[in-house]
């Protein structure tokens, strides 16, 4: 079946999968499992010619079958309690704590610039401040401060996550229905009671957006900190092994840092998706497009 449209003044016949095609429409009838697999065996297509074609020595980017065979010699390490298993066992508790931190201290922030007329007006410029200050500056000092054990890490990774949550959470409790609000304030509800029935389950969407960045932000504070102030994780390991030219095994490590954000931002998504059954946030959006 063809049908005739008008481009540019010009009539023009058009077949119903030409129309498709250039519409972009055509993804959508592609599962989504589907284009994922394609899309990375192409991106593993490029890495290997590019490998192959030796346009940078193969010491400095090895193919995808060396860094395989380091991924997997990798996996054997962690499994039979090497020292690897210590640093990722290292890295994950940092990544942990400085996100409960960060969760913790950004949400009650977050209510503080939200609620207050202080919070808006002088704590929010102060936050806006450190915000914009390069934070990786900071882990000298906090290596300083805390030590080089995992304290230092802790509160490096905190102090990278926690800004997303403040402003979201701020963010969320702003975006309450105007009229709904005067609905509670015609039945004479306290400020509390308008706060914990109203402002905080409709802002529980935006509260779970920062802390699903928090959750990512967390992994790369904690691998800073321990790039820059030593200690037993993984990105001292990725130090030393870029230093020595091992490559293969600094992407090994990156592989596994990638699946401990993907666990933890994993995590805020399924306890989002259990508590706000009701509604339907945009990384679901993209799930159910499969």
């Amino acid at each position: 079946m063809t049908q005739k449209t008008e481009t540019h003044g010009v009539p023009s016949a058009m077949s119903d999968a030409e129309e498709l095609w250039y519409s972009g429409k055509w993804i959508d009838r592609v599962p989504q499992p589907v284009s994922i697999f394609v899309l990375g065996v192409s991106m593993l297509g490029v890495w290997w010619l590019i490998a192959e074609l030796e346009f940078v020595s193969r010491i400095l980017l090895p193919g995808p079958a060396e860094t395989f065979e380091e991924l997997w010699d990798t996996t054997k390490n962690i499994v039979t309690g090497g020292h690897i298993a210590e640093g990722l066992w290292i890295t994950t508790q940092e990544v942990i704590w400085g996100f409960i931190s960060a969760a913790v201290l950004g949400f009650l922030l977050g209510v503080v610039v939200g609620e207050t007329r202080l919070g808006r007006r002088a704590v929010m410029p102060y936050l806006v401040s450190f915000n914009a200050l390069p934070k990786v500056a900071f882990a000298p000092v906090f290596v300083a401060w805390f030590g080089f054990g995992v304290n230092s890490k802790i509160v490096m990774a905190a102090f990278i996550a926690f800004f997303p949550v403040i402003v979201d959470t701020a963010a969320g409790l702003a975006a309450v229905d105007a009229e709904t609000q005067m609905l509670f304030q015609s039945m004479e509800s306290s400020r509390w009671q308008t706060l914990r029935k109203l402002k905080l389950p409709s802002a529980l969407p935006f509260i779970f957006a920062g802390l699903k960045t928090a959750a990512v932000f967390s992994v790369v504070g904690a691998v800073v900190g321990e790039y820059l102030g030593g200690g037993h994780g993984l990105g001292e390991l990725i130090r030393f092994s870029a230093q020595t030219l091992r490559i293969d095994r600094v992407f090994a490590l990156i592989v596994y840092l990638g699946v401990i954000g993907l666990l933890l931002f994993g995590l805020v998504a399924w306890t989002e998706r259990k508590l706000l059954f009701w509604h339907k946030s945009e990384i679901f959006e993209i799930q159910g497009t499969g």
